[in-house]
């Protein structure tokens, strides 16, 4: 009888001990990008994927080429795999080129991924030019003037790089209506910053944008 006590006690301990592991388990934490090789004017997306939803804040941090480390993010996790897309694009005065690392911690687990951002000669335009450019198509105290120094900062700190050249023909002093609806189209995204960028190249080498290049 005593014997067969101890294998029916063994016999619930075997049963018991899987169920009490997976209880006390560390819910796992897996970080993706949309891909691994991203240029100027692409967006960043980030996939966070977890085993269990604990009611923990994630943490996602950014490492960057040069090893400065810093907080990108504290989502709250509501689902097992939540997509986290970028609302502005990648751009040359905010990002170097090189590899970055992103680490996430989430209920005890961590995990990494890294992406790399490569000059191709696409561009990416920072977002408040954009919002600027909403202005100056829809509200008359955004003047062309105040639209063609955002593009003197565009160029003075090379995320558009137009060399310089005299205007063809004369020098128009306002800005055609049919270039705030190229605007219009690049705001829409019907055009990509690339493709804003050459028609701004484009319209400053004949004159019907003016900035002054001699101070950039």
């Amino acid at each position: 009888m005593k014997i067969s006590g101890i294998l029916l006690s063994l016999l619930v301990m075997l049963l018991i001990l899987p169920s009490l592991g997976l209880a006390f388990a560390v819910p796992s934490v897996t970080i993706e990008t949309g891909q691994e090789t991203y240029n100027y004017g692409d967006h960043l997306l980030m996939i966070i994927s977890v085993s269990e939803i604990t009611g923990d804040t994630a943490s996602v941090y950014i490492t960057d080429p040069e090893d400065r480390k810093s907080i990108l993010l504290t989502p709250q996790i509501i689902q097992k795999t939540t997509e986290f897309p970028a609302p502005f694009p990648f751009t040359a005065d905010d990002w170097n080129n090189g590899t970055y690392t992103l680490e996430v911690e989430y209920s005890g687990d961590k995990s990494s991924v890294q992406f790399t951002i490569e000059d191709t000669g696409k561009i990416g335009i920072p977002f408040w030019i954009k919002d600027l450019a909403k202005m100056w198509i829809n509200e008359p105290l955004v003047t062309d003037k105040d639209f063609a120094r955002a593009i003197e900062y565009l160029i003075q700190y090379e995320i558009i790089k137009i060399p310089y050249t005299e205007p063809e023909g004369e020098t128009i002093s306002s800005i055609p209506e049919w270039v705030k609806n190229n605007a219009e189209w690049w705001i829409e995204e019907k055009i990509s910053d690339t493709e804003f960028t050459l028609a701004l190249q484009y319209l400053i080498k004949k004159g019907i944008i003016t900035v002054n290049l001699s101070n950039v």
